[in-house]
């Protein structure tokens, strides 16, 4: 986010960029881990309801430490909702629809931004040209509702311990695995390791931010058709 206000000095852009990226966190997410504690109580697991984690209040949700870094560094995590795999009725099966509910959650939610932001751009251009300060608000939050979405997808759907692709080769995989093995003990420092080369900016930026713009682009010229 910092390198965002870095383009713009102005005290305007700065907080228009500061509320509109807490904003979009608040809803995202929020979101993405409601749908793993649905998911889960849709498959017999009710323990996110019992610790009062199936809601969808921002603050039940968002780690202080995973905010601020999210915040300043662009990496970070929300607090993860607690699922016990022995309670799911269909063991692996169940699994596999908790794991996958939070990034198909987001890519829903990525579309749908994407597409009411093509349709105001249409209809109701001045929204985002005539208001000043809120018009930049409401351009910046658009921004960021789609690109942070698309990036959670992406970003989640790695392989890697402890993010959702990981638990989704988990629910695929024997007991025991020796790659499941292997990522729970190291898969905080491949994280690392990818974040401090750059190679996890590189793999978002032609992934999550390339479909979200793609997307964005999409929905604006189909509304310009109607």
């Amino acid at each position: 986010m910092l390198n965002a206000l870095i383009k713009s000095p102005s005290v305007e852009y700065f907080f228009a960029v500061l509320i509109a990226f807490i904003s979009a966190l608040f809803i995202i997410m929020p979101f993405h881990e409601f749908a793993h504690a649905f998911a889960a109580s849709k498959e017999g697991d009710y323990t996110a309801r019992a610790m009062k984690r199936y809601t969808l209040a921002p603050l039940s949700h968002i780690d202080t430490t995973g905010f601020l870094l999210l915040l300043f560094f662009g990496f970070g995590y929300a607090k993860p909702v607690p699922v016990n795999p022995l309670n799911l009725k269909h063991g692996r099966r169940s699994q596999i629809f908790v794991a996958l509910a939070g990034v198909v959650t987001n890519l829903l939610l990525g579309i749908l931004s994407a597409l009411i932001y093509g349709f105001l751009l249409n209809v109701w251009p001045e929204l985002f040209l005539r208001y000043g300060f809120l018009s930049l608000l409401y351009n910046v939050f658009f921004e960021y509702m789609i690109l942070l979405n698309f990036v959670f997808v992406f970003f989640n759907i790695l392989p890697i311990y402890p993010l959702d692709g990981f638990r989704l080769v988990e629910a695929c995989t024997k007991p025991g695995n020796g790659y499941v093995e292997f990522m729970k003990r190291y898969g905080f420092f491949i994280l690392l390791a990818l974040l401090l080369t750059s190679a996890l900016d590189y793999y978002l930026t032609y992934t999550g931010i390339w479909l979200g713009d793609k997307f964005t682009e999409w929905f604006v010229k189909l509304f310009a058709l109607i």
